[in-house]
């Protein structure tokens, strides 16, 4: 059990040093193109015939792209800076939107496994403990269901977060950015994306210990 939550602590920060390893290396590497990350989503959507997605200026920390007004978000440092961090950054999210307009099975599934995995995240505990509290083995079960239903989404959303990748860097290499440039970006973002490997993982070990406490 102990073992579990070691692991699980160490997985976590490992991933978080990484990400933040890349992420402040590369915002340091100017873009030869002297391009803002906002431009360069511009310039991808109007490139890839990506219809009608808007691009945002967010807070800190807010990259994402929103299937429901279909519009791009990025941070102050990836809207506004020409680093290789920022160019990385745009093209990942409208790769999400290219996801998007062309109908891409994995996001159509984890949009539809939102609501479930918003009411699931919130309740999974509540019921687990609260069958573990009055000895009822069902609810248990239905707590532990609940939790795997937020583990299936965060499996779901890798495919996702690859692929917006690959489509962002294909574009990069399509467009003629230099080869150095070019593998930076791709650091970034893998990094990233081990980030959701990390938080899978996690989960995975989170579950097998659900399962051993409710065995007991």
């Amino acid at each position: 059990m102990y073992l579990l939550f070691g692991l699980t602590l160490i997985i976590g920060l490992a991933s978080q040093w990484y990400v933040s390893h890349n992420l402040k290396k590369y915002s340091k590497v100017a873009c030869s193109w002297n391009i803002t990350g906002a431009d360069m989503a511009y310039r991808m959507s109007r490139d890839k015939q990506i219809p009608g997605v808007g691009v945002n200026r967010g807070r800190q920390g807010q990259d994402f792209f929103d299937p429901r007004t279909n519009a791009v978000t990025l941070g102050p440092d990836s809207y506004g800076q020409t680093s290789i961090t920022a160019v990385a950054t745009a093209v990942h999210e409208m790769g999400h939107a290219e996801q998007y307009a062309t109908g891409y099975t994995f996001m159509k599934i984890r949009s539809a496994m939102v609501p479930v995995v918003n009411l699931a995240s919130n309740a999974w505990m509540i019921v687990f403990f609260l069958g573990i509290f009055i000895q009822s083995f069902d609810l248990v079960n239905i707590g532990i269901l609940l939790f795997a239903a937020v583990m299936a989404f965060q499996l779901v959303t890798l495919p996702v977060e690859f692929d917006a990748s690959r489509r962002g860097i294909g574009y990069l290499k399509a467009c003629g950015m230099n080869q150095v440039e070019v593998a930076g970006a791709h650091k970034v973002l893998t990094a990233c994306a081990l980030t959701y490997v990390a938080a899978a993982l996690s989960s995975a070990l989170q579950l097998i210990y659900l399962l051993i406490v409710s065995r007991d």
